[in-house]
């Protein structure tokens, strides 16, 4: 090919790429922030050497689309939007390795999770046309990649037996596991090999990609906001709140040191207070054999022969200082499992340092009682985000806490550490080895480390 063609060629290409990304952008729904944050990051390339999609990291992260793939499925911006959907959630969930996405039947069972929940996200028939457009709704297992006919109707039609079921948890409130996805598809016959052809989107892993710190970033951020299916290491949305306990374990002494450590530091943020155990004076109800100032009543029951033979008065009371109570939100994310008995374990001799109410957050705070911690009362949704236990902190006027976390928390909005910083608050923050303690630089912090799991195994 001369150079001049070669030329008209590339610019094409470029020319392509470019409406593409315009119309992308145009078309992105705004409520996705955080993959149009994403989306901003990626390089938009139009290319035929991927058959819809796919996302390459590395020095140049670029989102390729096949442009004959768009002409050919994506009649309308709603089907180019699912397919990008599509695509980025490969990379929150693909790319990060927590899946081991090898198989086809991998493969499959995760773009059911995928597109159930775009689904569910947009679930207008102009959203989900793309996926119908696919898949067939009466040919098992590529059933389980779209919505049922019917859908969002009376007239909805489920496939019959376990198959049904699955689908109806794919596409409603209730969960689905990848174990129960992988079983179905034992009933093909005579152990035929999985023939769904044309799955959406980038399903292979390159070794050697390297995460930008920038799309790192992201894509952490991401993986808060999207309910996942499985329990997994870092942070996600979380499904439905859920209450449930967990067993006490013996407390490890210097995960308890360090726990309160943390506290002590917090508790005496500047307030003045006396150290805790020193001497302390109070003013506190009580009686006297005499009116330390005679009242009217007292005038009265003398003149009529019924002196009172004590008084109520108040009387100054020596006792050790407790020192202030300090606020704990303990994460009971997904990601915390295997790190709550040895917490809760440690926490229990430490209460009487403790406010009476502990803060459980996930995405949301749920309070429980100094009694309910030492039965391991544990209220989550699974999820994790400290907006909620900043924004809680605010509407309570919270002056000293500690956050016992993973750290795999979110930023802390920017608004938030500053209203806490005017107010001189105090956060002690705890991070479990291996954690991430970035999240609290914002709110100028100090960190403990706690120790791994190993060592006290």
């Amino acid at each position: 090919m001369r150079l001049a063609d070669k030329e008209d060629a590339m610019r094409r290409v470029d020319e392509i790429s470019a409406r593409l990304r315009a119309r992308i952008f145009d078309a992105f729904p705004v409520e996705q922030s955080a993959f149009s944050r994403l989306l901003q990051l990626l390089e938009v390339e139009a290319t035929t050497d991927v058959p819809t999609a796919a996302v390459t990291l590395g020095d140049r992260s670029r989102l390729s689309i096949n442009p004959d793939f768009v002409q050919r499925m994506c009649l309308s911006d709603y089907d180019l939007v699912m397919l990008v959907l599509h695509e980025l959630h490969h990379v929150a969930l693909g790319h990060t390795r927590l899946f081991p996405r090898v198989t086809r039947a991998q493969n499959w069972a995760f773009d059911c999770v995928i597109n159930a929940q775009l689904c569910r996200l947009y679930p207008g028939p102009e959203w989900t046309a793309l996926f119908r457009r696919s898949y067939r709704a009466d040919v098992f297992p590529e059933a389980l990649l779209r919505p049922p006919e019917g859908w969002g109707t009376d007239d909805v039609r489920w496939r019959p037996g376990r198959e049904g079921e699955v689908h109806r948890a794919l596409y409603t409130d209730h969960s689905v596991s990848y174990t129960d996805l992988y079983e179905l598809l034992q009933k093909l016959p005579g152990g035929e090999p999985l023939a769904v052809d044309g799955l959406l989107g980038n399903h292979e892993e390159r070794d050697g990609d390297a995460w930008p710190p920038d799309l790192l970033r992201e894509v952490r951020n991401i993986l808060a906001e999207w309910p996942m299916v499985e329990r997994l290491s870092g942070r996600d949305q979380g499904g439905d709140v859920k209450r449930d306990s967990v067993r006490r374990e013996g407390a490890r002494r210097d995960t308890v040191l360090r726990l309160r450590q943390a506290l002590l530091w917090a508790a005496e943020a500047g307030s003045g207070a006396a150290a805790p155990g020193s001497p302390e004076f109070r003013l506190s109800p009580g009686v006297l054999p005499y009116a330390q100032r005679l009242s009217r009543t007292d005038f009265l029951r003398s003149a009529l022969g019924n002196p009172a033979l004590l008084h109520a008065t108040e009387v100054t009371m020596r006792e050790p200082s407790r020192g202030p109570r300090t606020h704990v939100y303990l994460d009971v994310s997904g990601s915390m499992e295997e790190h709550l008995p040895l917490v809760y374990a440690a926490l229990r001799p430490l209460t009487s340092h403790l406010h009476p109410q502990v803060h459980l957050f996930s995405t949301c705070i749920a309070d429980v009682d100094l009694p309910g911690l030492r039965r391991g009362v544990r209220v989550g949704t699974g999820g994790t985000c400290v907006a909620p236990v900043t924004a809680h902190m605010l509407d309570n006027g919270v002056k000293r806490a500690l956050f016992v976390t993973d750290g795999w928390v979110g930023s802390v909005p920017k608004e938030h550490a500053r209203k806490l910083a005017s107010r001189g608050t105090r956060v002690a923050v705890a991070v479990t080895h291996g954690g991430d303690a970035d999240f609290a630089h914002r709110l100028s912090s100090r960190i403990w480390r706690l120790p791994s799991l190993e060592s006290h195994s």
